[in-house]
């Protein structure tokens, strides 16, 4: 019923050669991520590569909604509008929601598991409608195969999923005829939301099963810590249709051991051939089947495995794709302030580097207080801040741990020469307005453009409590920024700029560094607390530190991670 993925393969070698410049102008296409998933991010890469490659002429335009339904509806409306020429979706929800907005432009999808069972195609001939794609489906048989080689003693096999989503009740309702054609026996647990994890685990463990199935559910392979608190101590195996079910969580250690998955690069770039044939010739998407991917990707978390005290079989490591061992597979976000941004993204890749695996995701800012907000609720490994926390902050419970001193630096763009020091009271004059050019100052002729920060600016919080009459200005002139990252570019971008940020942001850049009040922010200064203005660089996090996250925290205590501070003019604690 599905055509072959060779024929694609065929289409995706010629099509190019052929019919790549009979388009005028830039084919207009859209790209909809509806959530983060790492699965969904490598099928984008395929595409996007594979639209590259293809050498036709586009522009893309690519929106995340994170999880928020009106955000892509939102997204999807603008486009319409816009009358792009092609809209290209991640994921069973994303494209569901496009197809519901849109009837008259074109879509194609990738990584939809069951687009049939879903209700977005006909048939895997013809959707019968504006789309078409490839499927990540894998025939349950093939991956029971699989499962049964990591553990030969299956015979009764339990799952739990959501029985209003859409994708592991296709998944399941194929399971149990391929299990009963095994000899396998599956049993079910439903789900309405992931606090009745733990239970529906327990009950199925009360069936006696030999193994758990985490299938393409997202309630359940998102919160792989809840499943390993019944498994753990019942020392049961448990296998997964994502490679996010074998992903260590963030709390209780790894869970799954086994996952069986296509390769999602491939399978966004199968989805190239079917948009380059819509875009260049009019073919209507209704005649172009759906494809799958014949390639499967099997990952083995050996942690996991060892968590339990099972041994996989050695044959079966010999046949894994990817082996997840020490801490290659582990995630944790580090996120907050832009402070210490740039910093911490260069100790992660060293760490990264060193260790051989693992990976430390350093996002952009979200301020000091998003940190704390983020790390409080749980939804981060550590918290980023560059103040001391506020007195309601410490009545959420969190680890305070500094681990740096940053100056507040005030820079210039290039274009201000002749200028190497600035007195304290110049300071407030050029934020107050009654110093209003250069040459005041004794520089060249030119307007100055100030540039500052929102109140609670960490930095900020510093120049008003230490720089003499910078808190009193009543009528501020500067521009307001909103993180440190931004307004960076900002006073690199406008000539006869000032403006004041963390000297590690600064570090690299032809901004202008200069002294205050003949005092230059120097490592040796800020240690005997000759220069004042400084900020704390912190981490924050819930109760005791542990794995992954505490060995990014005490790499940043070796003299390896003091060095990349000192890089950044920072002074280690």
């Amino acid at each position: 019923m599905r055509r072959s993925a060779v024929i694609f393969t065929v289409l995706w070698l010629v099509l190019p050669c052929v019919l790549a410049w009979s388009h005028t102008g830039p084919h207009k296409i859209a790209m909809l991520m509806w959530h983060e998933s790492p699965h969904d991010e490598k099928a984008l890469q395929g595409f996007i590569e594979g639209i590259q490659l293809s050498g036709i002429p586009h522009k893309l335009d690519l929106k995340r909604a994170y999880g928020e339904e009106g955000k892509a509806r939102e997204f999807i409306r603008r486009w319409k509008e816009e009358k792009v020429d092609l809209i290209f979706t991640v994921g069973t929800k994303g494209t569901l929601w496009a197809m519901e907005e849109i009837t008259d432009i074109p879509i194609v999808f990738s990584a939809v598991t069951d687009p049939v069972a879903a209700g977005i195609a006909e048939s895997w001939q013809s959707s019968g409608r504006n789309i078409t794609g490839s499927s990540n489906w894998i025939e349950f048989r093939n991956k029971l195969k699989i499962f049964k080689e990591a553990i030969p003693h299956l015979q009764t096999l339990g799952v739990i999923y959501r029985p209003n989503n859409p994708v592991p009740l296709a998944e399941t309702r194929c399971a149990i005829d391929c299990a009963a054609e095994m000899g396998i026996t599956l049993k079910e647990a439903v789900i309405d939301a992931a606090e009745q994890i733990e239970n529906g685990v327990t009950l199925l463990l009360q069936q006696k099963i030999d193994a758990l199935w985490v299938p393409i559910e997202d309630q359940v392979y998102k919160n792989m810590s809840l499943v390993g608190k019944v498994t753990h101590p019942a020392k049961l195996p448990v296998v997964s249709s994502t490679f996010e079910g074998v992903e260590d969580p963030a709390e209780g250690g790894p869970v799954g051991m086994v996952s069986v998955t296509v390769d999602y690069e491939s399978l966004g770039r199968l989805c190239v051939p079917a948009a380059i044939e819509i875009l260049t010739k009019g073919t209507n998407p209704r005649e172009i089947p759906i494809v799958t991917s014949d390639r499967y990707y099997i990952t083995i978390n050996v942690n996991a495995a060892e968590a339990i005290g099972y041994k996989l079989p050695p044959i079966f490591l010999a046949k894994a794709d990817r082996v997840l061992r020490g801490f290659a597979g582990q995630k944790i976000v580090v996120s907050g302030t832009g402070d210490s941004q740039a910093l911490l993204r260069e100790a992660a890749d060293t760490l990264e580097k060193k260790l051989g695996g693992g990976e430390i995701v350093i996002p952009e800012s979200i301020g000091s207080g998003g940190g704390v907000r983020a790390a409080a609720a749980g939804e981060i490994h550590l918290g980023r801040v560059a103040r001391q926390l506020t007195e309601s902050e410490e009545k959420l419970g969190l680890t305070y741990k500094p681990f740096a001193k940053c100056p507040v630096v005030f820079v210039v763009h290039p274009s201000v020469t002749n200028l190497d020091n600035l007195t304290s009271q110049e300071i407030v004059g050029i934020y107050s307005g009654k110093i209003t050019d250069w040459s005041q100052l004794g520089g060249e002729t030119g307007k100055i453009y100030a540039v500052g920060r929102e109140p609670g600016d960490s930095c900020l919080i510093v120049l008003n409590k230490q720089l003499p009459g910078f808190s009193n200005i009543s009528n501020p002139t500067a521009k307001i920024i909103y993180n440190t990252p931004e307004a960076v570019k900002t006073i690199m971008k406008h000539r006869r700029t000032i403006g004041y940020v963390p000297m590690s942001m600064a570090v690299g850049t032809d901004l202008r560094i200069l002294k205050v009040d003949g005092i230059y922010p120097s490592p040796e200064n800020v240690s005997n607390g000759t220069y004042q203005f400084v900020v704390p660089f912190a981490f924050v996090y819930r109760e005791d530190l542990c794995g992954f996250a505490k060995r990014f925290v005490d790499f940043l205590d070796s003299d390896e991670g003091k060095q990349i501070v000192r890089s950044y003019g920072v002074v280690p604690d």
